[in-house]
C-alpha cells in the first residue's frame, strides 16, 4: 500500500475528503521525521516504535568492479513492532 491508497482508504472509512486526510497523513510523517532527527523515540502503543540507530562505518564491495570501499557511518531510522501488530500479522 502506497501513501495515495492509505489516503484514499481512511478517507472511505472516515467518510471524509480525501485532501483532508492527505494533509493530516502528510503531518502525521511530518512529526515522525522532526521527532527523529531531534533523536527522539516515537511510540505507538500496540503498533511499533521508530527510533534513530547510528550505523557504524563498514567494509564493503562494489559490485561492478569489486573494489574494496568504505561505508560511512549514518544514521538509520529503526522500526520495531508493538505487541498487537504482531499479534494481527501471525
Amino acid at each position: 500500500m502506497n501513501k495515495q491508497e492509505l489516503t484514499s482508504s481512511i478517507s472511505k472509512s472516515t467518510k471524509m475528503p480525501k485532501s483532508q486526510i492527505a494533509s493530516v497523513v502528510d503531518a502525521c510523517f511530518s512529526e515522525i521525521e522532526k521527532s527523529l532527527k531531534k533523536g527522539q523515540e516515537v511510540r505507538l502503543v500496540g503498533f511499533g516504535t521508530w527510533r534513530k540507530v547510528k550505523r557504524k562505518a563498514r567494509g564493503g564491495r562494489n559490485p561492478q568492479t569489486g573494489a574494496k570501499l568504505t561505508i560511512k557511518a549514518r544514521n538509520v531510522a529503526k522500526f520495531s513492532m508493538g505487541q498487537h501488530l504482531f499479534d494481527q500479522i501471525n
